[in-house]
């Protein structure tokens, strides 16, 4: 094995040998004392407390939520619809191959989702104050509930509706604003408190002819994955 050369301190100017010295000391340092190993190996150790610590026994993937307030993801459901039967028999509730009810809730990063009622709509607001469609409205009322022990934001980009061909649309804000004409509560960057559950509305404009089988897919801002909700439409 060949062993380091012995340093030998320079003759002369104590500065010159001493700037010297500490040159040697870190050109010889070993690996895994230096800085460009020691940086990303503290970060990767803090990623992996924050994801261990972060998530408990949540695996982040949906979970339907049953009467008694548990949530399940081997629990079975069958939303009946179009993209469901298409889809993995194997996929668990809230996922996209079987997305839950109307009236069912699924959790999703510690955020329960309940769509109360569905309609379509031409239009949204009152008399002085409204929205026409440009195709049709998709008017969701949508229950959140914050299950984590400090407060979370719902943005109303985190909702999406999804057409059977694969098309997403996200919310139209003018008219869940405007749907406050209606007596309506828009979703609109909703704070949501620990266990407070809040009630409020999402629209989507959509071709009349995307509408049937579509799904409401929901996701976390600073989560992974999305839950799916069939909103059991029709043409």
């Amino acid at each position: 094995m060949t062993q380091a050369p012995v340093y030998q301190p320079p003759m002369g100017d104590p500065k010159a040998a001493a700037k010297a010295a500490k040159a040697y000391a870190k050109a010889t340092r070993p690996w895994y004392k230096k800085k460009r190993f020691l940086l990303p190996l503290a970060l990767v150790v803090i990623v992996a407390i924050a994801m261990s610590s972060g998530g408990g026994a949540d695996d982040g993937g949906p979970k339907l939520v049953d009467d008694s307030g548990n949530a399940d993801t081997n629990a079975g459901t069958n939303a009946g619809n179009d993209k469901a039967a298409a889809k993995d028999d194997a996929a668990k509730p809230g996922e996209e191959g079987n997305p839950v009810k109307v009236g069912q809730t699924v959790e999703l990063e510690g955020t329960r989702y309940t769509v109360d009622s569905v309609e379509k709509k031409s239009r949204v607001g009152d008399q002085y104050f409204g929205e026409d469609a440009s195709g049709i409205y998709v008017v969701v009322g949508l229950t959140i509930e914050n299950t984590k022990d400090e407060s979370k934001v719902f943005s109303e980009s985190a909702a999406k509706l999804a057409a059977t061909d694969g098309t997403s649309y996200s919310t139209d804000t003018d008219a869940t604003i405007m749907s406050a004409g209606d007596g309506q509560d828009p979703l609109f960057l909703t704070e949501m408190h620990p266990d407070l559950p809040v009630s409020g509305t999402l629209i989507f404009d959509v071709p009349p002819t995307k509408t049937q089988g579509a799904l409401l897919e929901v996701s976390d801002l600073f989560g992974g994955g999305e839950a799916y909700i069939a909103l059991g439409l029709k043409k």
